[in-house]
């Protein structure tokens, strides 16, 4: 079996002495892992960066054994994000996500498009962390587990400046009001930890605990930023 497509490097480990097994997550194949000949090497291993988008063609016997790449990077984009913590742990915490839900070779076309998008905000818009909690939110949707903030909107909390009230898993909360009204500008801090928080919990009750799964270290230090 062979293919060829793009996708995004969620995660890579040594393997052997000079090749590497990366992780990528694609347009048309999703997830999908490989070996990288010579992966070890400066110059390969200078392009197996975790978010940067490569082409790859797959060489396999069948689709049950571990097959081969050929890789050729598309865009480097990582090193965007060396110099800052605070987008680096961002794009850590959706690859982890994106790696840890999805399961292998299903195409999620839709949810590829949502990620490209997302990462150009993360590297261009000044507003990203907002645009990271919206694009938790829609890929959660994607995969099943939709939140639905604005129809289970229950009311305005106006004894709590920007804060309204929603019905989440039989549960009534306050929550950020950005939330529910898609506002990414002018919001302030305690509302963006707020909100990780609150997906965050989502999250772990619904995916990652009935999936025994471990809670994103990424995701952990991206919140304590903003707390």
């Amino acid at each position: 079996m062979q293919w060829k497509d793009e996708g995004f490097i969620l995660s890579k480990k040594k393997y052997g002495e000079n090749s590497i097994i990366i992780e990528v997550f694609t347009s048309n194949h999703g997830k999908c892992s490989g070996i990288v000949y010579g992966g070890t090497s400066r110059k390969i291993n200078n392009y197996l960066q975790l978010g940067n988008k490569i082409q790859v063609i797959l060489k396999t016997k069948n689709e049950n054994r571990l097959g081969y790449f050929k890789i050729e990077i598309i865009d480097a984009i990582s090193p965007f994000f060396f110099d800052d913590n605070k987008k680096l742990n961002c794009l850590l915490s959706s690859l982890e996500l994106l790696k840890i839900t999805l399961p292998e070779l299903l195409s999620y076309n839709s949810i590829f498009v949502l990620f490209s998008n997302f990462l150009n905000e993360l590297m261009f818009n000044k507003n990203w962390i907002i645009h990271y909690i919206f694009w938790e939110i829609d890929f959660l949707k994607e995969i099943g587990f939709d939140m639905s903030l604005r129809s289970n909107l229950v009311s305005e909390n106006y004894s709590k400046k920007n804060m309204s009230t929603v019905y989440i898993d039989n549960e009534k909360i306050s929550i950020p009001s950005f939330m529910v009204e898609n506002k990414f500008e002018d919001v302030d801090v305690k509302s963006i930890y707020h909100a990780l928080k609150l997906i965050g919990k989502f999250l772990e009750k619904n995916i990652l605990i009935p999936n025994n799964l471990n809670y994103p270290v990424s995701r952990k230090s991206l919140e304590r930023f903003f707390k």
